[in-house]
């Protein structure tokens, strides 16, 4: 889903390009195809505050007026590049002068994520300048292929798919599918009669994630997006790894899904799409920290892996103008005599959170400080933790050690203490060192 959400901005940006050529160019009675370029250029440039390069522009009135686009580059330092582009209209729109688009159809383009938000209408400097695209016209069938969507970390991934619009320019029916998946990986959409209401189909490793999804006006005249789905029998890294993502979380999940956004123009229900995901893995494996080992070593070591009698909680995710901001709360996990709950942030790719693992569930534990990236995760003790364990060890071992550093949190908290981590992650022992946890 949430690589879904990025294609289809970066899908709607590139074919509104198109669209902005055909409709601004109109045709104007047979003009030349170098004249077609030169206004298609122009327009282009209008539209979206970027020059663009054409190396072919053609058009063909047999058997249905049609132009075609060869090698568009963008000027930008990561230029968009597009293949060919292929937009289609109707006769009766040109005999009117006023053409519309009928068919759209892109084969193979390059899509880097930052190029295409650049692509603004010149705004005097406004933050919140407008994109590119708000809206596209009805009754117009898009389709692409080898579509490769860079994102910011140059991940480069392949899509196709198709989407039909009705005549309120709102989806009829779409499909988006990750290329070359396997078992496929794809989204569906299938509209409900008049409505603007439409069924959800996403089939994702192991299961599915289906449900339902309508689009509503508020009395402001806002669009106001909402959406529930079910996802099943996901599995968690597999359907990571489709994505070139690796999952510091194995195992089938099951749960549920809301969607909401609202905004002027259906380009920024993007833009603000929030998520929520309360869900379950049972059982499920860390596949990056060992919990029993940070226990022993006060958060020295944390490296390897720890499986699970079963992990909960609830995923927020929020697109931001600093990119989708992640936030995992009520975390809890259960692993045999431990147990450990939390909360995490993660914002381009950067953790900061806390967990705290318990020895006796409810009663007493370790707080830990989560830090690093995504690929480099760390575990740790503040120093007011690490202050307490150490009493905690001297008065009573064990147990006495998980106390001590739960009140040291607190104390420090309490006095305005330096929340950074405390002493620098090592291969050896933490000042102080708690006892085997009693079993």
């Amino acid at each position: 889903m949430s690589r879904a959400r990025p294609l289809l901005y970066g899908l709607g940006g590139l074919l509104a390009a198109g669209a902005v050529v055909l409709l601004v160019v109109a045709w104007s009675w047979l003009p030349s195809q170098e004249e077609v370029a030169t206004r298609a250029a122009t327009a282009f440039r209008e539209r979206t505050g970027v020059q663009v390069d054409f190396a072919h522009v053609r058009w063909t009135l047999w058997p249905q007026p049609t132009l075609v686009i060869d090698n568009a580059v963008t000027r930008q330092a990561s230029p968009i590049v597009v293949k060919s582009l292929r937009l289609q209209g109707t006769w009766s729109s040109l005999l009117r002068r006023q053409p519309q688009l009928d068919e759209v159809h892109l084969d193979g383009a390059v899509v880097p994520q930052d190029s295409l938000r650049q692509l603004r209408a010149p705004d005097g400097g406004k933050e919140d300048a407008k994109p590119a695209l708000d809206a596209l016209p009805g009754n117009l069938r898009l389709s692409f292929r080898e579509l490769t969507w860079i994102d910011r970390r140059a991940i480069e991934l392949d899509y196709e798919g198709s989407i039909n619009l009705d005549a309120d320019g709102l989806p009829q029916n779409a499909r988006i599918m990750r290329s070359g998946s396997s078992p496929p990986t794809q989204l569906r959409l299938e509209r409900e009669g008049s409505e603007p209401r439409w069924r959800v189909l996403v089939d994702v490793p192991g299961g599915t994630w289906n449900g339902q999804a309508r689009l509503d006006r508020t009395p402001k005249g806002l669009y106001k997006l909402s959406a529930e789905l079910e996802p099943k029998n996901v599995e968690v890294d597999a359907l990571l790894g489709v994505f070139h993502r690796r999952s510091a979380v194995a195992g089938r999940m099951n749960g549920k899904t809301t969607l909401s956004a609202e905004a002027g123009t259906p380009a920024g229900l993007l833009r603000s799409l929030h998520t929520t995901t309360h869900f379950m893995l049972k059982p499920a494996r860390l596949t990056r920290f060992d919990l029993m080992k940070t226990v022993r070593s006060a958060g020295a070591s944390d490296s390897g892996q720890t499986p699970l009698d079963e992990l909960s909680g609830v995923l927020d995710t929020q697109n931001t103008p600093n990119g989708m901001e992640f936030r995992y709360s009520k975390l809890s996990a259960r692993s045999g005599v431990l147990s450990a709950s939390g909360n995490v942030r993660l914002l381009r790719r950067k953790l900061d959170g806390e967990l705290a693992i318990d020895l006796v569930d409810g009663v007493v534990g370790i707080p830990l400080k989560v830090s690093g990236t995504v690929d480099k995760p760390e575990l740790s003790m503040t120093g007011g933790a690490l202050t307490g364990a150490a009493v905690g060890t001297a008065v009573l071992p064990g147990v006495g050690t998980a106390i001590g550093a739960r009140i040291g949190q607190q104390v420090e908290r309490l006095f305005g203490g330096d929340e950074k981590p405390g002493a620098p992650k090592a291969s050896g022992q933490s000042p102080a060192t708690p006892a085997r946890p009693a079993r």
